[in-house]
């Protein structure tokens, strides 16, 4: 087992990394051929909109076409997506070229994710999530830097060529852990709303996607204003790397402690976490203090997908995690549809008004949360 969960988490690492050495530079890339800060937080927020969409039948996709058809098949068109890019200037163009990689990436994780969960038990799965979170996590720790410093060097397109061929080295990685073709028996995947009856699921997914709409006004907008504050895109890559370095150092002590103290505490601490960086921001104006606020910022969201991933299995079937958390990451993708969409509605307000979002988002985040919790402890009470 720990030779599987280590090639999962290797899976993990270039799925992430593919992305993550795009992801500082995507908005100072759009940018610089004339978008404006509501447009780009418009254009991003397309990405997220199709990955969450698709990923609410992703259980019903990997069913038909088994999990290493449907990982190959996103693997190639991320990397297709991602050279599409920077090869359009059109809105048109770039909205599809995005469109494209969130329905790509739509395939990878859920898969992903289930398979985690099925090699773990009730008693170590805290454990065994928190040890494919970390591998993953080093992503976020290299991927930012490494994409400002290509970008630095070699020109800001050159990232997304590297994302690519990043997304194809992984298809030597994903043989080991699927199977060759379809199993010709299979229990049916359950549909997005059957998983969302239970009323703990939808409550968790609620929180998440206020989580990730937070998370995402973030990532779409902190570029913009470092770029306002004459910082350099290695800065900004430098930024996204401290933050991926506490994103991952907290992932093992997180699985951990949730197996033993339970996940529902790190809920609240991760969101209210967020939302207070991501408010404070506007009163940070230098390199310095902004990433000592990502350092904070990558720590207390680290809390977030071990809990979550184990809440989520815990109340799903076994034959239906794909499903299930094919729909929870919908509710993440979906937040980072919805977070850079109303980032760019405020956004023509004043230029830092995407930050305050997080006032309204935190506290309803916080509601949900605190019924959520509730309805986890009352669960396990009657077990």
């Amino acid at each position: 087992m720990g030779l599987h969960i280590a090639l999962l988490g290797t899976t993990g690492f270039l799925v992430a990394i593919s992305w993550q050495v795009v992801l500082p530079v995507l908005p100072v890339y759009l940018s610089r051929i004339g978008y404006s800060a509501a447009q780009i937080g418009t254009l991003v927020s397309l990405l997220s909109l199709a990955m969450g969409s698709v990923e609410l039948e992703v259980g019903r996709i990997a069913g038909v076409f088994g999990h290493r058809w449907t990982l190959v098949s996103g693997l190639v068109a991320n990397a297709a997506a991602m050279i599409w890019i920077v090869l359009t200037r059109a809105p048109l163009g770039v909205a599809v070229a995005l469109i494209g990689v969130g329905v790509a990436r739509a395939t990878m994780w859920s898969p992903l994710h289930a398979a985690v969960a099925a090699v773990a038990s009730e008693e170590t799965r805290g454990r065994v999530f928190g040890v494919f979170w970390f591998l993953t996590s080093v992503a976020f720790l290299a991927g930012p830097v490494i994409g400002g410093v290509v970008a630095a060097e070699f020109g800001v397109r050159a990232s997304f060529f590297l994302g690519a061929a990043l997304s194809l080295l992984t298809l030597l990685v994903i043989i080991p852990i699927t199977e060759p073709r379809t199993p010709t028996v299979r229990t049916p995947a359950a549909a997005s709303w059957e998983v969302l009856r239970d009323p703990i699921v939808r409550q968790l997914c609620v929180v998440n996607h206020l989580f990730y709409a937070i998370s995402g006004i973030w990532s779409t907008f902190i570029p913009l204003y470092m770029v306002s504050l004459k910082l350099s895109v290695v800065t900004i890559g430098w930024l996204f790397t401290v933050q991926g370095l506490t994103y991952a150092l907290v992932q093992l002590p997180t699985g951990r402690l949730a197996d033993r103290i339970g996940p529902e505490r790190f809920i609240l601490p991760g969101l209210i976490g967020r939302a207070v960086i991501l408010l404070a921001v506007p009163l940070l104006h230098g390199a310095g203090p902004l990433l000592l606020a990502a350092a904070i910022f990558g720590f207390v969201g680290g809390f977030i997908p071990v809990t979550f991933t184990m809440l989520i299995a815990r109340f799903s079937s076994r034959q239906h995690y794909t499903s299930a958390m094919g729909v929870y990451n919908s509710s993440g993708d979906l937040g980072f549809f919805v977070g850079p969409f109303l980032g760019g509605a405020a956004a023509l307000l004043g230029f830092l008004a995407p930050f305050f979002l997080s006032v309204p988002l935190g506290v309803a985040g916080v509601a949900v949360g605190l019924g959520g919790i509730r309805a986890v402890r009352r669960a396990e009470q009657q077990i």
